[in-house]
C-alpha cells in the first residue's frame, strides 16, 4: 500500500482560503463542512456553516455552495439556526442521488436540546427548503444522548451509508479512588436501503481511552479508497477544550469496520496557531482535494482547500 501518510500530507497554511469567518478571534469559525462532486454535471457541492462564540449565537447560519473546479463556491442556499428551531448548526452533507439532490445536516433542537439528523429533499440545491425536512437519526431512537456530524455516502448497490459522531460506549476508567478520564466521542455507521429510515447504528470506531493525542475522541470526517482499502481522516483529541480544537488524524483498513490509527508522531498535520481539524478528503480523477478548517492567527477559523496530486 501506498503510504498515505506522505503521499497526502499538504501545507495547511497554503492553502486556498474558501470561506472566511465573521469575526476575529477563538469561537468565530467557519467550516463543519463536507463536500460532494457529481460527475454528470462536474459540479462540487459544499455545505458549510458559520459558528459565533458560544456567547454570541454559537452555530448560526449555513450554507450549500457549488463550483465548477472545487476551490471558488458560490452559495445557492442558505439557512439561519431559526429555520430549523436550533440552537446551533453543524456539519451538514449534501449531495446527488439518482436525480435529487439530498442534504443531510445536524443541529441542536432547541426544545430538546438533542443533536439530530435531518434530510432536506429537491431536485436542486436551491430548492431545499428547511421546512421540509424530516429527522432521520434520533437520538432517542437508540439509547444515546446525541447524534450528528454526518458523513454521507450512496454505495454502489444503491444503499445510503452514514457515518457520524456519537457518544462514546466507553465510561470513565475506576482504579480505586483514582477516576480517569471518558473517551467524548465514537463513528457510528448507519445504513438505510431508501435515504430516508435508517434502522440501526453500528460503533465502528472508537477512541482508545489513552493519553495520546487522539486517546479520547474519534470522529471520522472522511473515507475514501485506497490501494484495495480504505483510508479515513479523524479528528482526535484528549481533553474536553479539543471539543473545539480538535487534531488531524489518519486512519487505514481494508474497510470501514477494521481502520487503525496511522501513527503520525503527533497530528498529522496543525496550524501553527492551533487546529486543522474537519479534514474532507475528496478524490476526483488523480487529484485530492482536501478541505479543513484552520486556525488562524487571532485564533478564529477559516474554510481552506488543498489540492494534491495522487497519480
Amino acid at each position: 500500500m501506498r503510504d498515505p501518510i506522505d503521499t497526502l500530507r499538504f501545507d495547511p497554511s497554503a492553502g486556498t482560503v474558501v470561506r472566511s469567518p465573521d469575526g476575529e478571534g477563538y469561537g468565530y469559525w467557519v467550516g463543519g463542512h463536507k463536500v460532494s462532486y457529481d460527475a454528470g454535471s462536474d459540479t462540487f457541492a459544499l455545505f458549510y456553516r458559520r459558528r459565533s462564540p458560544l456567547e454570541r449565537g454559537r452555530g448560526g447560519a449555513c450554507a450549500v455552495a457549488l463550483s465548477g473546479d472545487g476551490v471558488h463556491f458560490d452559495d445557492v442556499w442558505t439557512a439561519t439556526k431559526d429555520d430549523l428551531a436550533s440552537t446551533s448548526i453543524e456539519v451538514g452533507h449534501a449531495l446527488k442521488a439518482g436525480d435529487r439532490w439530498r442534504l443531510y445536516v445536524s443541529y441542536e433542537y432547541a426544545p430538546t436540546g438533542e443533536w439530530r439528523i435531518d434530510l432536506l429533499e429537491a431536485d436542486a440545491p436551491e430548492r431545499f427548503r428547511a421546512q421540509d425536512r424530516r429527522t432521520v437519526l434520533h437520538p432517542r431512537d437508540f439509547g444515546i444522548r446525541w447524534i450528528k456530524d454526518p458523513v454521507v455516502t450512496v454505495l454502489e448497490e444503491g444503499t445510503t451509508r452514514i457515518l457520524a459522531e456519537a457518544p462514546a460506549r466507553t465510561g470513565p476508567g475506576i482504579d480505586g479512588p483514582v477516576v480517569s478520564a471518558a473517551p467524548q466521542g465514537a463513528t457510528v455507521l448507519a445504513d438505510s436501503a431508501d435515504g430516508r429510515y435508517f434502522p440501526t447504528i453500528e460503533y465502528v470506531f472508537e477512541a482508545p481511552g489513552d493519553e495520546t493525542w487522539h486517546g479520547r475522541r474519534a470522529r471520522i470526517n472522511s473515507v475514501f479508497p485506497w490501494d484495495g482499502g480504505v483510508v479515513a481522516t479523524f479528528d482526535g483529541g484528549h481533553t474536553s477544550y479539543d471539543d473545539y480544537e480538535e487534531w488531524a488524524g489518519l486512519a487505514a483498513g481494508p474497510d470501514i469496520r477494521r481502520l487503525e490509527r496511522l501513527e503520525t508522531g503527533g497530528p498529522w498535520v496543525r496550524s501553527p496557531h492551533g487546529c486543522v481539524r474537519y479534514v474532507y478528503a475528496l478524490p476526483v480523477d488523480d487529484r485530492m482535494h482536501l478541505y479543513y478548517e484552520y486556525t488562524r492567527a487571532d485564533r478564529s477559523h477559516d474554510l481552506r482547500v488543498a489540492v494534491v496530486d495522487v497519480g
